[in-house]
């Protein structure tokens, strides 16, 4: 079994979405495209609506980000 089998099978058993860090963030259904050494600094998060330019890293140009927290905790949080 693989790294990258063994981290799907735990972020789909723990239902997250992906994984993200600095400046980057995957799906499971495309995990660990970049193949980088970096990736052992990645977290497990939860897909997320872009909060769009100026608190996007791409400026808003991209529909979700993967997140620490679930999109349902952040309202519950306010």
């Amino acid at each position: 079994m693989t790294i990258k089998e063994i981290v799907k099978e735990y972020l789909e058993k723990n239902r997250y979405d992906g994984l993200y860090c600095d400046e980057c963030a995957c799906e499971i259904d495309d995990l660990m495209p970049c193949e980088e050494p970096e990736i052992a600094n990645c977290e497990a998060g939860y897909k997320v609506p872009c909060p769009g330019p100026g608190r996007c890293t791409t400026d808003g140009d991209c529909d979700w980000h993967i997140a620490h927290v679930k999109p349902e905790e952040k309202n519950n949080e306010q």
